[in-house]
């Protein structure tokens, strides 16, 4: 498997966790209840597979290799947008755990409210954001990049994904998503 197929292979991991991102806030609108530790469990799986392993092989690798021999389309594309919504993602799970930890404090409707609107904000970026990766920035790149960097991208990927301890979080984070997937599905 190519680096171009991992990371489409990771959107779906990550695109099975919107689903239950969706299907626990659906659940806290219809049994008003929320599972904070399971709604916990969500964002860890966002910081450590959706953003560290897989946002983070995008911007170190492919991205870096794409802005660097491609110019200014690929800038635009990547900084103008991809890693800006990185970083509008990041401010959604950021936003989410804190309202979790508020609604911990004091579960009120404006802290549940909170939740709702931060995993909703999320889900409907991160969906988007893969369209986008998977039908325009990932094909740009396989068609544009020169043979050199590709070999780059891929060389760099292996070796993040070889490293024994990022192939143990992959697997513990799939692990979670399976269970919540069981829970929630």
């Amino acid at each position: 498997m190519n680096n171009i197929e991992l990371l489409k292979k990771e959107h779906e991991n990550i695109q099975r966790m919107l689903d239950v991102v969706h299907k626990a806030s659906l659940d806290v609108l219809q049994n008003d209840k929320i599972d904070v530790d399971d709604f916990k469990k969500m964002v860890a799986f966002i910081r450590r597979y959706a953003d560290k392993t897989h946002h983070g092989k995008e911007e170190k690798y492919l991205f870096k290799a794409m802005v660097k021999d491609l110019g200014g389309p690929a800038e635009k594309v990547i900084q103008g947008g991809m890693l800006i919504e990185h970083d509008l993602g990041r401010l959604y799970v950021s936003d989410l755990d804190d309202a979790l930890d508020s609604f911990k404090e004091d579960p009120s409707v404006e802290n549940k409210l909170a939740i709702l609107v931060a995993a909703g904000s999320y889900e409907h970026l991160l969906r988007r954001h893969i369209q986008k990766e998977n039908e325009t920035v990932f094909t740009f790149g396989e068609k544009h990049l020169p043979q050199k960097s590709m070999e780059w991208v891929e060389e760099q990927s292996r070796a993040f994904e070889a490293d024994v301890e990022n192939a143990a979080e992959r697997e513990y984070q799939l692990q979670v998503l399976k269970g919540l997937e069981e829970k929630y599905l």
